[in-house]
């Protein structure tokens, strides 16, 4: 199994490439960048068909207009993903309940701070709940 970390960022932003580990708890950890909202759903509908056994979302800001227009397909994605997911913000405006109001929350909602600390926490977070899962 696989664990699924989508780094959404805007378009306008320069793409992290800050280097992640190859395995968490002993499952490769794949990642996918995306710059938009579309580009979001895209990667929400790949977890759908590849079915990780963690998601981690970290997400970028958008304006009121593009989450009005992709708002109810990016819920509808959050709603059917195969797997639980941790998700990242800079802050709370930018939450995915903020805009969508998804009926699964987050397993875990890291919000501020420094974006590799961030993605340091929520790894070791899916590296503890599989091993809980695993136990």
């Amino acid at each position: 199994m696989t664990i699924l970390m989508i780094r959404h960022a805007h378009s306008c932003a320069v793409a992290d490439t800050s280097p992640l580990p190859a395995q968490i708890a002993g499952h490769a950890l794949c990642c996918q960048n995306c710059d938009s909202l579309p580009a979001l759903l895209r990667c929400l509908q790949h977890a759908q068909r590849s079915r990780p056994a963690w998601i981690v979302i970290e997400t970028g800001a958008a304006n009121a207009e593009q989450w009005a227009l992709q708002g109810a397909e990016l819920c509808a994605a959050i709603d059917a993903l195969p797997a639980p997911y941790i998700e990242i913000t800079r802050n709370d405006a930018d939450t995915l309940d903020s805009h969508l109001h998804p009926q699964h929350a987050p397993a875990a909602l890291i919000c501020g701070g420094a974006a590799d600390a961030s993605r340091q926490l929520s790894l070791a977070i899916v590296a503890c709940r599989l091993r809980a899962e695993e136990a």
